[in-house]
């Protein structure tokens, strides 16, 4: 095919007459770069929005929050940067560097003494990228594979994920269960196992709430009433009072003191406060354009044969759209699901160094998957 002809449609245009020439998807990567860096920026300039007030009355300077989230990302941009210079089958044993990390990070944040690390990495955000690699690095062809290493990679991911459990609370417990699901899948397990594998983590968190109901409080946002009554309450409220158009961008009112932390969680009334449903509207299609670019480098990878870098990108697309998905549908009420940050919007330096490092790592698996079966 000619060079122009390969370039002649890109994702949207997707169909399974281009899919058999081999070479859809050569704009993915610069459509993917595009999304990403809209819904980065913007997260950036809400951040800004949403806390100036409140650095000021704390006494720090007016783009205290946005300036660091600014570094994490620079940061995470950085290794992004670096990653491309790694061998890709050296990429795929990221598990080995990631697991022990995000263990031991997971276990300091459970201990009283040392739990003010979360406050400099959030281990469940870890945890949920380290998932799919340790599917990828440790599972070779899932139809072929001995089931050893399948229960070994299960077992390990199974650590994490009742680890965020502790943390983190059923949100994240979710997330990652979800994560190892799309993974497995992704990789080339069969729908049968997967399935009952997703029913026995589900009987895990039935028999964990029937034998300590404690550890899952925070499972509905009633479950604290004074943040279900105020904090909740304002941050519904802004959003209605936002309504189709928005107040304009600056000119929210919530943020004011009336929600306690609009740059965090609850970042998001502020932006629907100020941008509207039209707003979100346009951040919904841009996590969207996300989610079907992954999709289709998923295939794509299938398609060369490649299920180690499919799990992978499925993960990184679900950590990105999930994580904003939950957020979203949780501050406007729609699912009680408390406790995880909007990506590339929510404070968190160390958060948005992994949202950036991690959307890196998923351009360069969307360009090679791409660009080689243009080169084919």
């Amino acid at each position: 095919m000619p060079r122009s002809e390969a370039r002649s449609y890109d994702d949207f245009a997707y169909n399974a007459a281009e899919k058999e020439k081999g070479n859809s998807g050569s704009l993915s990567p610069f459509t993917y770069l595009c999304t990403v860096l809209i819904i980065a920026l913007l997260g950036l300039i809400v951040l800004y929005s949403s806390s100036y007030d409140k650095a000021i009355r704390l006494g720090l300077p007016h783009y205290h929050y946005f300036f660091q989230n600014l570094i994490g990302g620079l940061a995470g941009l950085f290794c992004g940067f670096i990653f491309r210079f790694i061998p890709l089958k050296a990429l795929r044993k990221g598990y080995v560097v990631l697991f022990p990390v995000s263990l031991v990070l997971s276990v300091l944040a459970i201990i009283p003494e040392t739990r003010f690390l979360s406050d400099y990495i959030f281990a469940p955000s870890l945890s949920m990228l380290a998932v799919p690699f340790i599917v990828s690095g440790m599972i070779g062809n899932a139809d072929r594979e001995k089931w050893t290493r399948i229960a070994a990679a299960v077992i390990l991911s199974f650590l994490l994920i009742a680890s965020s459990l502790l943390i983190g609370g059923i949100a994240w417990y979710l997330l990652l269960s979800l994560s190892l699901i799309a993974a497995l899948r992704a990789k080339g397990m069969k729908a049968v196992p997967v399935v009952l594998l997703a029913v026995a983590l589900f009987v895990v968190i039935i028999a964990v709430y029937i034998l300590c109901p404690s550890l899952l409080s925070g499972i509905f946002a009633a479950g604290n009433p004074f943040f279900y009554e105020r904090e909740l309450a304002a941050a519904r409220s802004a959003i209605a009072e936002g309504g189709v158009a928005g107040m304009g961008l600056g000119n929210g009112l919530y943020k004011l003191g009336v929600i306690s932390s609009p740059e965090g969680i609850l970042i998001f009334s502020s932006f629907a406060e100020e941008l509207g449903y039209l707003g979100v509207l346009v951040l919904i299609f841009l996590l969207l354009f996300v989610s079907i670019i992954g999709g289709r480098t998923v295939s794509r990878a299938h398609m060369k044969g490649d299920s180690s870098s499919a799990a992978i990108v499925s993960g990184i697309t679900l950590f990105i759209v999930l994580r904003a998905a939950v957020n979203m549908g949780y501050v406007s009420g729609l699912v009680p699901l408390p406790g995880v940050p909007l990506p590339f919007f929510s404070y968190g330096p160390a958060d948005e160094f992994l949202s950036v490092c991690s959307a890196a790592v998923l351009y360069r698996l969307i360009y090679i998957m791409g660009r080689e079966n243009e080169k084919k």
